[in-house]
């Protein structure tokens, strides 16, 4: 917040002599994006050459084993379509990214809050919008903007790409699964695109919200069965069908792999037997 030092002078001659301190009001934050270019082939070469300083590293470095289950459930699946996940840390988008096939993290985009991802000015490189949309392949959503905020979401769409977004919101820090909003159902219907639900585990325990400091640990990928939507489904049945799908595997914990410690040799993901992702 910045100050402003008014004088009996700065008032005029009729004034006291008296000083006082008026506090203006901080500049409200500039955004930037979204970017349409990102879906370009060039910042898709981009992404590709960066993964591993921007995913891959810290996957390896912190998810120690990374389970993944249900690769089978993205066969079939042709065109865009959006994945709905729980959100549980700073960590999901990373751990989600890095357990799916080459194919579909080429044609990914992440949905990001804008006034956490997207603000302007900020001094590292890592938190420059352009590089959220270049490197990170994230697009904002505005907190609290209505549907309207999906509008950009919806030419991604138009455009043949994947989304992947946290109907929650936010990061839950409750043992319940959070309400979901239902601006992914609308964007689904109105897309007439499919929603697969995907189920994060363990990421909580490793970086949980409020703590900078990252514990590795065991974390576990569940890819459920996907949702395909009747033309005319109302959006609080669509928002409805996208928690439960997730808030069932929620309320069945399965244990997570034992830790490995980080110089045992053992695999970092352990990929189901027989089912390798595409391009790995």
């Amino acid at each position: 917040m910045h100050t402003q030092h008014v004088t009996a002078a700065s008032l005029g001659s009729g004034a006291t002599d008296t000083s006082v301190t008026v506090a203006s009001q901080p500049a409200a934050p500039e955004y930037a994006g979204p970017h349409p270019w990102q879906i370009a082939p060039w910042a898709r070469v981009v992404r590709r050459v960066m993964r591993h300083r921007a995913y891959s590293r810290y996957v390896e470095q912190y998810c120690r084993p990374l389970h993944v289950h249900g690769l089978e459930h993205l066969d079939g699946l042709e065109g865009p379509f959006i994945i709905v996940a729980n959100h549980q840390s700073h960590m999901d988008t990373l751990v989600l990214h890095e357990a799916l096939p080459e194919w579909l993290q080429d044609n990914l985009f992440f949905g990001a809050a804008q006034d956490r991802w997207y603000v302007k000015g900020k001094p590292k490189l890592e938190l420059q919008p352009w590089y959220q949309s270049m490197v990170l392949g994230n697009f904002p959503i505005m907190r609290g903007g209505g549907y309207k905020s999906l509008d950009y979401a919806g030419w991604l769409l138009r455009q043949g790409c994947c989304l992947a977004i946290f109907p929650e919101g936010t990061r839950a820090t409750g043992e319940r699964l959070g309400d979901f909003r239902h601006g992914v159902a609308r964007l689904a219907l109105e897309c007439g695109v499919p929603v697969l639900p995907i189920y994060l585990d363990g990421l909580r325990a490793m970086r949980p919200k409020g703590q900078r400091h990252v514990a590795p640990g065991p974390a576990a990928v569940e890819i459920l069965a996907p949702l395909h939507f009747a033309p005319g489904t109302p959006v609080a049945e669509a928002t409805l069908r996208m928690w439960t799908a997730l808030n069932d595997r929620h309320s069945h914990p399965r244990p997570l792999a034992p830790p490995v410690r980080r110089s045992a040799p053992a695999p970092q993901v352990v990929w189901p037997l027989g089912v390798m992702p595409q391009g790995a």
